[in-house]
């Protein structure tokens, strides 16, 4: 059985690595913060304790690490991974970045003898943990077939969407219709309250209607309905996330005009001190400002 490498061990990487130890595998676990590495080794996973070691010892390395430049410096970077020999692995990154960074990243890996798919996912934290993400995935077809069983383990709803990079392009535009549609439920609920409407009376209401949605299920349900405001996903990625979004659709000659106007609507959120939050408080955010 191939050995594998898991560096990011945040909130969707913690639970993705687990997924692969509980299916067998030998997983070593990096992270920059060294008690996330103690937490993986008490669920039966193995410290890397660098990125050499990595290199050195794994066939299958991932990573799911939260910002762009997070993913440039550990794989391209002067002391990442692509700068150490490598034994051919296959390199799959889970994070959400721009595409030109994952045909960049591509070319060097190739370069350095691995193959390399961009696999961005969705379905937050409760699919991580239960193994059901959504998995989009960008490469070489026959790289992404050598994938499969790992990926099987992550994901119940996984995808091939072409060369290196198209992975996250449709990881960027589900993400630009989970800020509309974020920016959708914190108004309307905000209206609710300031209409005598009662926020569960409109949830039961309007899950029986075309204004359901997936994110209006888990923000009101799972968050805003529960007072809950630790982030399952919080918003300063999802605002991360639409300013990719923005910059994809500019080489694409786009104008998102809606866009613009909900990302600047995050941005406010986040200089008020809700961007460490889940993204459900974008509501929080809409009643205070009023």
């Amino acid at each position: 059985m191939q050995t594998l490498a898991f560096i990011g061990l945040g909130n969707m990487g913690m639970p993705m690595a687990r997924n692969l130890v509980q299916a067998g595998y030998v997983v070593y676990g990096l992270n920059r913060s060294k008690e996330k590495e103690k937490t993986f080794e008490e669920l039966g996973g193995r410290p890397a304790e660098s990125l050499a070691a990595v290199a050195e010892k794994a066939d299958v390395i991932m990573t799911c690490l939260p910002q762009p430049a997070d993913v440039e410096q550990v794989l391209l970077g002067e002391k990442g991974l692509l700068q150490f020999p490598l034994n051919n692995p296959l390199i799959i990154d889970f994070s959400t970045v721009s595409p030109s960074l994952h045909r960049t990243v591509e070319e060097k890996a190739q370069r350095s003898g691995a193959r390399y798919l961009d696999a961005p996912v969705s379905g937050g934290t409760t699919g991580a943990d239960a193994g059901t993400l959504a998995i989009m995935c960008g490469g070489e077809e026959e790289v992404f077939k050598e994938a499969q069983p790992i990926l099987d383990i992550l994901g119940a709803n996984i995808t091939y969407t072409g060369p290196a990079g198209s992975g996250t392009k449709v990881k960027l535009i589900n993400q630009y219709m989970v800020g509309m549609h974020t920016a959708a439920v914190g108004e309307a609920l905000h209206l609710a309250d300031q209409s005598g409407i009662d926020k569960s009376l409109l949830y039961q209401v309007l899950s029986r209607s075309f204004a359901q949605s997936r994110i209006f299920d888990r923000h009101y349900r799972d968050f805003i309905a529960e007072d809950k405001e630790e982030p399952g996903f919080a918003l300063d990625l999802l605002l991360k996330d639409l300013g990719l979004a923005e910059q994809m659709a500019g080489e694409a000659d786009v104008n998102l005009e809606a866009g613009k106007k909900v990302e600047d609507l995050f941005q406010k959120a986040s200089d008020q001190g809700f961007g460490e939050k889940d993204m459900s408080t974008l509501y929080q955010f809409v009643k205070q400002r009023e």
